[in-house]
């Protein structure tokens, strides 16, 4: 490993008096990805005992590219310091455990390290655990290093007379955020930087390990203004719902007396917003051509067509309409759980509220394991309609947004968007788990038309519930049945969409 060497070019000029300061920082970004850097920096001893910086064969520039390693040029600063460094990206918290055991291999100086990131609503928590363990010096040698060398690591010692133990490795990490306050950090704080940062000191002949342990949390703000949005929406609806229900219940005689009062026109744009009393249409014209939305029925020449087509995630995008009856449930027997169906049900939907994480969710119906692995095993059974990428792909093509609005989990739906590879072809996407409220709820799709910034009439909702259709054009969208075997008398005015398909003629 050359990392390795470069470890035995520093511990030499060290014992022979040189000054070199090592660190390796490991920095992580909001998604779960990062970077783990290495820079030594030597004085000018140092540079000239060993190190041939402008040829080929110095040995701080042996080709750790050829492990991925992006190699920085050398610079002198004007301390007279001379940097070396060398960086490798990471792109989930899986990886990072493998780079860092490519810096020092078997001598296993950084153990058991783990990174861990865990989505909840609005929040993201992210940990790094591990022990900096002191492997001492002969425990990073090898045949390639004496070798190289040209020596063993005692001989080399000896030559120099110098104290082996003064070598330490500064090591840093970076995690973005806050500190997040249920876990006791380590280490030192690392002040004049953004998001939370620690640093470690190992010295190679310690005697006990150095436990390095920091957590910290990202808050979604957008996603809290949401939720508090919708919750106050909600109970708008229930009030004014509540003030038409006393309406209907007054005395007869008041009522009569009340109605020789002229009354405004009830009919209002339906993008006065989702509580305007709107009279709509049993038969909604979705105006789309069925090239771009397959066999819709019920389509109107003159319409101009929706700005923004909105699908149903479970039934819709993916071919599990029942997701929780016909694969969650099923895949819990699997994995052991004897936890009821109801219970799971209810399990299910506090998820998809926003109000249980995977990992509490796993627990709670009697499955023991990593969340993660447990996620992703669960997920891999769900598998997307045919002709939905190549139908996003040409309503893209024609200028018309896709959006997505569906009762889940956040966790579970952003997982499927990586699987999917659906964050380039649908934007927005309004998940019940981050809004706080399911459908057919009317907040909810208040959200959509408010992030959209579009008015409900100009929003095209498809989806395979008719409940949530119905409630949708309530509010005045438009709206499509997703329905393979649909028929007109079964889809209570609402256009049918039979599938994906691009080549159907129009209607």
């Amino acid at each position: 490993m050359p990392f390795r060497l470069v470890v035995f070019c520093v511990v030499a000029l060290v014992v022979a008096g040189c000054r070199v300061d090592t660190t390796v920082e490991v920095s992580v970004n909001e998604d779960g990805s990062g970077t783990v850097g290495i820079e030594l920096a030597l004085d000018e001893e140092a540079v000239a005992g060993i190190l041939d910086l402008q040829g080929e064969d110095g040995l701080l520039l042996l080709d750790l590219s050829d492990a991925g390693w992006d190699i920085a040029p050398p610079t002198l600063g004007e301390d007279k310091i001379t940097r070396v460094g060398a960086s490798k990206e990471f792109g989930n918290p899986a990886q990072l455990t493998s780079l860092l055991e490519e810096l020092t291999g078997d001598a296993d100086v950084f153990s058991g390290f783990e990174l861990t990131r865990t989505k909840e609503f609005a929040r993201v928590r992210y940990v790094v655990d591990g022990s900096l363990r002191p492997a001492g010096i002969e425990a990073l040698g090898d045949d390639a290093l004496v070798a190289a060398l040209g020596r063993t690591v005692e001989d080399m010692i000896l030559q120099y007379g110098g104290d082996p133990t003064s070598f330490e490795i500064d090591f840093l990490v970076h995690l973005p955020g806050h500190l997040d306050e249920t876990v006791e950090p380590t280490g030192d704080v690392r002040l004049g930087v953004d998001g939370v940062s620690r640093i470690w000191t190992l010295n190679l002949a310690d005697e006990s390990d150095t436990r390095v342990l920091i957590g910290s949390t990202t808050t979604a703000v957008a996603a809290l203004a949401w939720r508090g949005f919708a919750v106050i929406t909600a109970i708008v609806a229930l009030l004014v719902a509540l003030g038409h229900l006393l309406r209907v219940l007054r005395p007869a005689g008041r009522r009569s007396r009340s109605s020789k009062k002229p009354r405004p026109s009830a009919r209002q744009s339906p993008s006065d917003g989702y509580l305007a009393d709107v009279a709509v249409p049993s038969s909604v014209n979705v105006a789309v051509p069925s090239s771009v939305i397959g066999e819709a029925e019920d389509v109107a020449e003159e319409d101009d067509g929706p700005a923004v087509v909105a699908l149903d995630g479970m039934g819709v995008l993916y071919r599990e309409g029942f997701d929780i009856a016909e694969i969650l449930i099923p895949f819990a027997r699997e994995m052991g759980s004897t936890t009821s169906e109801e219970a799971i049900k209810a399990k299910a939907r506090a998820m998809s509220l926003g109000r249980l994480a995977p990992v509490e969710f796993w627990k709670s119906i009697g499955i023991e394991g990593n969340a993660d692995e447990l996620d992703d095993l669960y997920l891999s059974r769900h598998q997307l309609n045919p002709g939905v990428v190549k139908f996003l792909r040409e309503l893209r093509g024609r200028g018309i947004r896709v959006a997505c609005i569906t009762n889940d989990s956040t966790a579970w739906a952003n997982k499927l968007i990586i699987r999917h590879s659906l964050d380039g072809l649908i934007d927005p996407w309004i998940v019940s788990g981050t809004v706080g409220v399911r459908k057919p709820d009317a907040p909810i799709y208040e959200v959509l038309r408010r992030v959209t910034a579009e008015p409900a009439a100009s929003i095209l909702v498809v989806d395979d519930e008719l409940d949530n259709l119905d409630a949708a054009r309530q509010l005045g969208f438009r709206t499509a049945w997703f329905a393979p075997s649909g028929d007109r008398a079964g889809a209570r005015g609402h256009a049918i969409l039979r599938s994906f398909s691009l080549d159907a003629s129009e209607s």
